[in-house]
């Protein structure tokens, strides 16, 4: 790890928290709220130790949905300074990072069922990039993970990766699809 002293550094945090989202490893989760819970802690984690925070410190840069009611009024107030709107619509993170070192990092979470059910990897991946661009509006980076429960199916022709360098060149989104 290593601490961040400047906002040259931020892109270093950002690949950081992408290689370690790429990589974890999950527990068998059920629901988006599930998914969130679980990457939020390794987000806390590898926060506080590349900003030398305390844990009280890091309540004041990361902010999630919560299970207290302190870390729900925190998420609360936190929307005027995360939410991007759009054609009269507001778009709300799932985490959001904020701190002068990297200015602000939205996350957004999909966990996306086998294909063929309503929650299936190709609606979510679409809708998961689409509130990242909105996302990309407003902040200066943005971290998309899609959790697939099973495996994916890549042929030849994927332009995943295409898409990938695309969105980190143009919008500084870091996008992650993997399975569980």
């Amino acid at each position: 790890m290593f601490l961040i002293h400047s906002p040259g550094d931020a892109k270093k945090l950002l690949n950081g928290l992408a290689q370690i989202l790429q990589n974890a490893i999950f527990p068998h989760l059920n629901s988006e709220i599930e998914l969130e819970r679980a990457v939020s802690l390794l987000i806390r984690d590898y926060t506080k130790h590349s900003l030398g925070l305390s844990e009280k410190e890091l309540e004041g840069v990361i902010f999630a949905h919560g299970e207290t009611k302190e870390e729900k009024t925190r998420w609360t107030d936190s929307k005027p300074m995360q939410n991007v709107h759009v054609f009269g619509c507001s778009n709300t993170s799932d985490i959001f990072l904020l701190h002068p070192a990297f200015q602000s990092i939205y996350v957004e979470l999909k966990l996306s069922k086998q294909r063929g059910t309503l929650d299936s990897l190709p609606g979510n991946l679409q809708r998961a990039i689409g509130q990242s661009v909105i996302a990309s509006l407003r902040h200066p980076y943005v971290i998309c993970l899609v959790a697939c429960d099973g495996a994916r199916k890549l042929n030849q022709a994927d332009l995943g990766k295409e898409l990938t360098k695309i969105l980190w060149k143009n919008h500084h989104i870091a996008l992650i699809v993997r399975s569980l």
